[in-house]
């Protein structure tokens, strides 16, 4: 039995047509949204991967978590293929890769952002 609708957030990049735009699409609410696509002032470009910030009502401990925790995934990734040449994730070829000194600063970015999301979480921000 489901316990009701799930919600999940999704990063919609438009392309507005600014003749046609009167108020400033960052301005804009859900209904300004559905309006502007129906209309045809907005059009869909792609589906945005990755983390969704709300900065008007997502609590700035949480939103600093959510970096870290994606810093840590990159990292992983990146240490995979860093440990062997020969490791089952090979990078494209000639494609830029972060240096192992690169690597161990966003490992202490990732430990001291949630250092700081715990001071502000304890401050309930």
């Amino acid at each position: 039995m489901s316990d009701g609708p799930a919600r999940r957030r999704i990063g919609l990049e438009i392309e507005i047509d600014p003749e046609q735009v009167l108020v400033d699409p960052d301005d804009w609410d859900l209904d300004d949204l559905a309006a502007a696509l129906r209309d045809g002032m907005a059009r869909p470009v792609r589906v945005i991967r990755g983390r969704v910030t709300d900065e008007h009502h997502d609590l700035l401990s949480a939103t600093l978590t959510g970096w870290a925790g994606d810093v840590d995934e990159v990292l992983a990734l990146h240490w995979t293929v860093a440990e062997s040449p020969h490791s089952l994730v090979q990078p494209v070829e000639g494609s830029p890769r972060p240096s192992i000194e690169t690597l161990v600063e966003l490992q202490a970015l990732a430990a001291r952002l949630r250092e700081v999301a715990r001071r502000l979480r304890s401050e309930e921000l």
